[in-house]
C-alpha cells in the first residue's frame, strides 16, 4: 500500500547544545549559506504561547512541549529547516534527518554564560 504522506525533498536539522554554545549563530550562518530556514524554537514559544508561563527563579519559559509540537508540524514535516534548541529528543524522528550537538570548552563557556 502506498503512503499517503508526502516525502520531504528538503531536510530537517537539529542543533543543539547548551547554552552559550552557539547554536543561533551556526544556525543563522547555515540557514543564510543553505537556503534552509532558521526555526528557533526559543522564538516559536514566546511568539506562538507554547508554554505555561515563567519561572522568574530559572528565568525561562516553561514549555508545553504538546503545544509546541503541534504548532510547528505541518511546518516541520514539509521540509527545509535548521531547528536551533537546547533539547532534541522532544521531536518524533520521523521530522528529523540530522541532529548536530555543538560543544565548547568550559572555560569559554562560562565566560559566554557570564556575559549574558
Amino acid at each position: 500500500m502506498a503512503s499517503t504522506t508526502p516525502q520531504r525533498t528538503r531536510p530537517n536539522i537539529i542543533i543543539t547544545g547548551t547554552p552559550g554554545v552557539g547554536k543561533t549563530t551556526h544556525c543563522t550562518s547555515l540557514a543564510e549559506s543553505t537556503g534552509l530556514t532558521h526555526l528557533s524554537i526559543n522564538d516559536i514559544v514566546k511568539t506562538r504561547e507554547c508554554h505555561e508561563g515563567y519561572d522568574d527563579e530559572l528565568q525561562c519559559f516553561i514549555v508545553d512541549e504538546d503545544k509546541l509540537l503541534d504548532s510547528i508540524e505541518e511546518e516541520v514535516k514539509a521540509g527545509g529547516y535548521i531547528i536551533d534548541w537546547h533539547a532534541c529528543e522532544v521531536f518524533p524522528k520521523s521530522w528529523i534527518d540530522l541532529v548536530v550537538v555543538l560543544r565548547v570548552g568550559s572555560e569559554t563557556l562560562f565566560d559566554r554564560l557570564k556575559e549574558r
